[in-house]
């Protein structure tokens, strides 16, 4: 009797145990399924900042490289004697992504370019009948963009083709042509074998695809056929110019398995091309992302069902230092989740912070470049309608015109400087400079600016003021800057103070005034890129923000330092070093 029992007993200890066993496999399964949702959402959404920041600037770059070209396109001043040679070559440099760029007279005939070497002069279109499109520009008068065509060299590129009119008048139109691979090389995605990006045009064809396992203009959706179930969904999508997240499955390469692939993409409108980019990875690089997880559920489920089978007897021991591990657990996790958040919300607000300067920046660059534009269309429209003014009245309109295109020319110096700061490239030739005398040249750069608002300028620098090591033509530059800045804010009549003193092995030169001055927010923030004290369209002082941040540049850029107090209603001083001329490494 007492073994028939103990018999019953030890099966419903068994049965106990097993389904203790099962549920804790049952509440793992469904936390894994709960967290691989969770950590899945997030990965696709992450893909789909990084698919929609790469689709973004691609699309910027491309329009702005088209932008430069129309620029010179619309001139009202007729086609230029050197065949706009001069401008290409210049829209070469600045746009850094053309492999060649040319001028397309009116009868079809290649006459300039840029590289030389690149250009085919004297190629006629008509001739060769590829005229197609020069025909497109010149009947609808409108940028046109070509699919990536094979070039000779046997890579790929887009041809962009931009009507050149002088008044109404077509005078022919400029051919750029971006390369695939220059454009590839500057927005690198990594691939490898399972995860990987690809390129497709409005009718779904193949333009890039980075697995490289495709034909070049093959219907993306027909590389797979049959095998991927639910991917006619997602290029339908992105045909239609939509932006978001999806997913498919793909029969696996032994026939029987299906995997299944995630997939986020997002659009790039080029004028008459629309393309869409997509990121696509397996499934399987979530599985990666949580395999640490995956691993401590694990080891928890196989160590409590071993203390509940083998350690029964301290059932109530081992279940309160699990609860107290888990405990530890869920607060790490707690922190490290609150830590990346709080990196999360670092870097949205860095990125807020720079859309906004973006917005900003384009709101005065577009003001500061179509102010100059409104005068010089209204001064040439004068002069086409005015034969007979007085022969004043033209000089003052042709005076306008000038100081208008310098204004440009300046703001677009501007640019490249700070580019040049930016990319490390601004070169400087170091020689023995007399401060004085760069002063001499600044103040006269600005003198009509000074007596317009009749200005007090005092000079005070020592008589043996040592000279300093630096590029002549960039401490003039910064002068010119920094004066110019205190002219801007100043009022009438107001008075600049430029001074300088010895100071151990470098000499410290301040420049002040006694303008508006700044609040202690807009003083932490002059040197920044694009800052404006008053950034709106109204702002009654001009200029692109970019000033400041330029001269700090060049100082910093040989070894000085720059900085600047100021209070509001009393003033500004901006004060900066630069490193005295040793003889026996600098000569006169």
């Amino acid at each position: 009797m007492w073994n028939r029992k103990s018999k019953w007993n030890l099966i419903l200890f068994a049965a106990v145990v097993l389904l203790l066993i099962s549920s804790i496999f049952f509440l793992w399964m469904k936390t894994n399924i709960e967290v691989r949702s969770v950590v899945e959402e997030q990965y696709q959404n992450q893909q789909l900042l990084l698919t929609r920041h790469i689709a973004g600037n691609i699309e910027q770059t491309l329009n702005e490289r088209v932008s430069l070209l129309e620029v010179i396109a619309k001139k009202d001043t007729g086609v230029p004697d050197d065949n706009f040679e001069s401008d290409l070559k210049s829209v070469y440099e600045i746009a850094g992504l053309f492999y060649v760029v040319e001028y397309v007279a009116e009868n079809g005939t290649i006459v300039s370019g840029y590289p030389e070497d690149n250009v085919p002069i004297g190629f006629n279109l008509y001739d060769n009948k590829q005229s197609r499109a020069f025909e497109y520009v010149k009947n609808n008068g409108e940028v046109y963009i070509t699919d990536p065509l094979r070039l000779m060299e046997g890579n790929y590129g887009s041809f962009i083709w931009v009507p050149v009119y002088e008044g109404n008048d077509f005078r022919g139109a400029f051919i750029a042509i971006i390369k695939e691979s220059d454009l590839k090389d500057r927005y690198v995605i990594v691939s490898n074998s399972s995860s990987y990006a690809y390129l497709i045009d409005e009718r779904g064809r193949i333009l890039y695809e980075g697995n490289q396992k495709y034909m070049r203009g093959a219907l993306y959706v027909d590389l797979f056929g049959s095998n991927a179930s639910g991917l006619q969904e997602v290029i339908a999508d992105q045909i239609n110019g939509t932006e978001g997240n999806g997913k498919y499955f793909l029969l696996a390469e032994n026939g029987t398995t299906y995997e299944e692939r995630l997939v986020s993409y997002s659009p790039i409108e080029w004028y008459n091309q629309k393309w869409s980019l997509a990121l696509t990875s397996p499934s399987s690089e979530v599985d990666r992302l949580i395999v640490s997880v995956y691993l401590k559920l694990f080891i928890v489920a196989v160590v409590s069902a071993l203390f509940i089978v083998f350690v029964s007897s301290f059932v109530v021991i081992i279940l309160f230092n699990w609860s107290k591990s888990l405990e530890q657990e869920v607060d790490e996790k707690t922190q490290e989740l609150k830590m990346s958040n709080e990196s999360l919300r670092a870097a949205n607000k860095k990125l807020k912070e720079l859309d906004r300067l973006k917005t900003e920046f384009l709101s005065v660059v577009s003001h500061e470049l179509k102010t100059p534009l409104t005068a010089m269309r209204t001064s040439s429209e004068f002069l086409r309608e005015s034969d007979e003014c007085d022969i004043s009245i033209r000089r003052k309109m042709l005076d306008i015109i000038i100081r208008n295109i310098d204004r440009q020319s300046r703001m677009v110096d501007d640019l490249l400087d700070i580019s040049r700061i930016e990319s490390r490239r601004m070169k400087f030739h170091k020689e023995s400079v007399d401060i004085g005398k760069a002063v001499s040249c600044s103040l006269e750069m600005l003198s009509s600016n000074l007596n317009n608002k009749n200005m007090d300028i005092q000079v005070e620098l020592p008589e043996n003021l040592p000279r300093v090591c630096t590029d002549k033509d960039k401490l003039v530059q910064v002068f010119v800057n920094l004066l110019n800045n205190a002219v801007k804010f100043s009022k009438e009549n107001g008075s600049i103070r430029i001074s300088a003193q010895e100071e151990d092995d470098f000499v410290s030169i301040s420049v002040s005034d006694d303008g508006i001055g700044m609040i202690q927010e807009e003083l932490e923030k002059i040197f920044d890129k694009f800052y404006q004290i008053d950034s709106t369209s109204t702002r009654k002082v001009g200029g692109s923000g970019l000033g400041l941040s330029i001269v700090k540049g060049i100082i910093e850029g040989q070894g000085g330092s720059i900085s600047a107090n100021s209070e509001q209603g009393r003033g500004s001083t901006f004060v900066f070093t630069l490193n005295k001329v040793i003889y026996n490494e600098v000569s006169e």
